[in-house]
């Protein structure tokens, strides 16, 4: 799953590269065509970026959930759950015996997972590229019933 956020991500980032190059050209040119498109691109960057928060969102929540599978013999349960509550399982079973404890222990604060600033400006980008789509769609519609100025010869 954090391999397809990633690339939720990158696409999103792509097209956000692409549509400011047909924006730009759009504008500079009026090409209303193109400010046309260049809306489209922003509301499917947003697209992707929805895709990407979804998919961090749910990956959350069934770390949250998730068990574990690896049974665990009755000296070892004074190890707290969180040590293999997340799918990553120490490499022996020598990891868990009762003596590793407190090396586990150390560990605990770098395991534990919250949402943070990141996730409050992802939502913040996504509400900007529908908001900036619609600006474009919108730029593309005053273009259509504004014609651009003609340069007379005889002036």
């Amino acid at each position: 799953m954090q391999n397809l956020s990633i690339s939720c991500a990158l696409v999103c980032l792509i097209i956000l590269g692409s549509s400011a190059l047909v924006g730009a050209f759009g504008v500079l040119k009026h090409q209303i065509s193109a400010v046309l498109v260049t809306g489209v691109m922003y509301l499917l960057a947003a697209t992707f970026a929805l895709f990407t928060l979804a998919i961090i969102h749910f990956k959350r929540q069934q770390s949250k959930t998730r068990t574990s599978s690896i049974p665990v013999s009755p000296e070892c349960l004074d190890i707290p759950a969180p040590v293999l509550a997340d799918g990553v399982s120490p490499s022996s079973v020598v990891a868990t015996e009762p003596r590793f404890a407190p090396v586990w222990a150390d560990y605990y604060s770098a395991r534990v997972f919250s949402l943070g600033w990141s996730v409050d400006l992802g939502w913040g980008g996504v509400i900007l590229c529908v908001l900036a789509s619609i600006l474009w769609i919108l730029l593309s519609k005053i273009m259509r019933y504004n014609p651009r100025p003609t340069v007379s010869l005889l002036s």
